[in-house]
């Protein structure tokens, strides 16, 4: 038994050795991050720690470049930039490409997600098998939300579904834009860095946003008096690794980013984002005025019965994808259970 510790020891140190050695070995692989939203926006820090951590972890080998602004190209153009190498990790808002991603629609659901940092770690482990399929041109590496979301309006208050009507609202994604033309209103997409100049231009008459977007990196305080007191729905991004810049990389350093393409490095490179936006929607309820309505119960099971048409819409559109919208809503939901998540 004496001799045990001393060849246990030679033994690691070999292993470390030969660890390091294949390590030292490894070229150099730079990634290119892109994302559309300004360096001051809180996703900024999270990918600072996920880069700076690959590049510890990688020994050095695998080196990364934020890109942020659309410098690479536009949010909407994201996923292909993705896919053709473009960029090496961008910032995906499936929103912007309305119809290609069917079963990821589930997440932007209205009245399903209840906390967002919790809800990333719950809807990575969902989505991994899906997403072999429906993102099959990317390694999706990280699924999150933005914070919850509502209506935010230029001149007229929203209190029920039916105050939509007539309005030119920018909605965030295929389902919102879904939303808003069942309310009897009119969705404009635009990208969210054009947003506010619409809204101050007049060709917008509200926006679907986080409560926290009145302040922050946005500032929609700027263009809009009122806010519909009620989180009504998130917004689904993904983070997706290049599968080109994937496949050139060594075993070891294949292994390193695997090791943070997990539910936990997806809360941690959202984390910043969040707990931003907590702080912004404690400063937005303090406008000087701007008017914040709290639908009545009656009122809330208004808006709850005015999303049905647009569940029974996402439920077709993954039909004819093949799958069972049953079954990916309660996969969905158990995950979200686990985290506490689950509106």
């Amino acid at each position: 038994m004496k001799h045990l510790a001393p060849i246990a020891i030679g033994t690691l140190f070999a292993a470390s050795l030969v660890a390091g050695t294949a390590q030292a070995a490894d070229k150099v692989v730079k990634i290119k991050l892109s994302y559309w939203v300004p360096p001051v926006h809180k996703l900024t820090p999270g990918y600072k720690d996920w880069a700076a951590s690959v590049e510890k972890a990688s020994g050095g080998t695998i080196k990364t470049t934020l890109f942020p602004s659309s410098q690479l190209g536009s949010g909407r153009d994201h996923y292909d930039m993705v896919k053709r190498g473009i960029a090496d990790f961008g910032l995906i808002n499936p929103g912007y490409t309305p119809g290609r991603f069917p079963v990821l629609g589930a997440s932007d659901l209205p009245f399903t997600i209840r906390d967002s940092l919790r809800g990333a770690r719950a809807l990575t482990r969902w989505y991994r098998k899906y997403a072999e399929k429906e993102m099959s041109e990317h390694l999706v590496c990280h699924v999150f939300t933005h914070e919850r979301a509502t209506f935010h309006t230029v001149k007229k208050l929203v209190r029920v579904p039916a105050d939509v009507k007539g309005l030119n609202i920018r909605s965030a994604n295929q389902t919102m834009s879904r939303f808003v033309t069942a309310l009897g209103g009119n969705p404009v997409q635009v990208p969210i860095m054009e947003a506010k100049d619409t809204l101050k231009k007049g060709i917008t008459d509200g926006i679907t946003v986080t409560m926290g977007g009145l302040e922050g990196s946005f500032k929609f305080k700027d263009a809009v008096k009122f806010t519909l007191d009620v989180p009504l729905y998130v917004s689904t991004f993904t983070h997706g690794i290049s599968k080109r810049k994937y496949a050139k990389m060594s075993a070891a350093q294949r292994k390193v980013i695997d090791d943070h393409c997990t539910a936990e490095w997806s809360a941690n490179t959202y984390r910043y984002w969040y707990e931003a936006d907590q702080k912004d929607q404690v400063t937005a309820r303090k406008l000087p005025g701007h008017t914040w309505t709290k639908p009545t119960a009656d009122e809330l099971a208004l808006w709850k019965k005015a999303a049905v048409p647009v569940v029974k819409l996402w439920e077709d559109s993954v039909r004819k994808a093949g799958y069972d919208p049953a079954v990916v809503l309660k996969e969905m939901n158990d995950e979200l259970r686990k985290e506490s998540a689950q509106f």
